[in-house]
């Protein structure tokens, strides 16, 4: 959906107030906060964080339900923190539970009735102060997981080496219930990247194809389950194919068949790297039942499980290797 479609009236926002009237006084202004607001709710609906005007309506009701915040409130806090799912002021984290706020965090900023914004933080902005309470199991990790020795090597060569097949990883501020997320990238922009260190430094600048984010207030085994999912969509070709012809364009299967075949990836990938460990249900849910397989293709899902886990093991691609050991991991 076009950002500059997605229009809306911010009369009546909380509190009778408006949204320019709020911010700003002018006009002028006042269009461009709405213009802002379209840009940024275009960008949630086409980079994948809702999966389209309709769910986004949804996740705003649900939101809602969850906070007792107004409706349009609801809207700012799922274009500001996608997958929020439940806020309160820092105050109140700190009076309920004895939780502050982490480090480099940054409040939501949300329209208070009778004016003009109050600051509020979701449960992933925040951690356990001295003598905090156990939150309420509601509040918890819905993807949590055990940790698992050694995850934070194989992820970091996930992360390094998937540069080569233009894949860039980043860090997002996204709400306990969202893992991540992969979209083909819309800037014409490279990574510079070591590929040789022996006998002198070469370096190369790779274009940026496809841009991963990964929930930043997961742990290292968390993100490890969630970048091989997002890779499985990527080496599967489901968002286009690899112009050197690793794999095909199949991007025109349905969104069943892709999500199986990410998680048929990330299944194979997490056995292989933990054993025993159990993957979170939204990288299971597909196999709490025999899975209908029309559709979907077995030798992709090996193949690019196949590719993850070379990967993972410190090698670059083919001709471009990269040194086994990366910084403050080993000697």
């Amino acid at each position: 959906m076009d950002a500059e479609h997605v229009l809306f009236d911010l009369e009546g926002a909380e509190g009778g107030q408006t949204f320019g009237e709020a911010v700003v006084e002018p006009a002028k202004k006042t269009n461009e906060a709405k213009r802002s607001i379209s840009y940024v709710m275009g960008a949630v609906l086409e980079f994948g964080k809702v999966s389209g005007f309709a769910d986004l309506l949804d996740r705003v009701a649900r939101l809602h339900i969850a906070t007792g915040y107004s409706p349009f409130n609801a809207l700012l806090m799922l274009l500001q923190l996608p997958a929020a799912t439940h806020v309160l002021p820092a105050h109140q984290w700190k009076e309920r539970y004895g939780f502050v706020i982490r480090p480099g965090e940054q409040p939501m900023v949300l329209l208070q009735p009778g004016g003009p914004v109050m600051f509020l933080l979701d449960v992933t902005q925040v951690e356990p102060g001295a003598g905090a309470l156990p939150l309420p199991a509601h509040l918890s990790n819905p993807y949590a997981m055990a940790d698992v020795p050694d995850v934070d090597h194989a992820f970091y060569w996930i992360v390094e080496n998937a540069k080569f097949d233009g894949v860039r990883v980043t860090p997002a501020r996204l709400g306990a219930g969202f893992a991540g997320c992969v979209s083909p990238s819309r800037a014409a922009g490279t990574q510079r990247l070591t590929v040789r260190k022996r006998p002198q430094p070469e370096e190369r600048d790779v274009p940026v194809r496809f841009d991963v984010e990964l929930n930043r207030s997961y742990l290292s085994t968390e993100k490890l389950a969630t970048i091989a999912h997002e890779l499985g969509h990527v080496y599967c070709g489901h968002l286009g194919a690899d112009p050197d012809k690793r794999w095909k364009d199949r991007s025109a299967l349905d969104r069943d068949v892709r999500e199986l075949e990410a998680e048929s990836v990330a299944r194979v990938v997490f056995a292989s790297l933990a054993p025993g460990a159990r993957l979170p249900d939204h990288l299971s849910q597909y196999f709490e039942e025999e899975p209908n397989l029309a559709g979907a293709s077995l030798e992709a899902v090996l193949k690019a499980a196949g590719r993850i886990l070379d990967i993972a093991n410190g090698w670059g691609p083919a001709g471009s290797r990269a040194s086994r050991n990366p910084p403050g991991l080993h000697s």
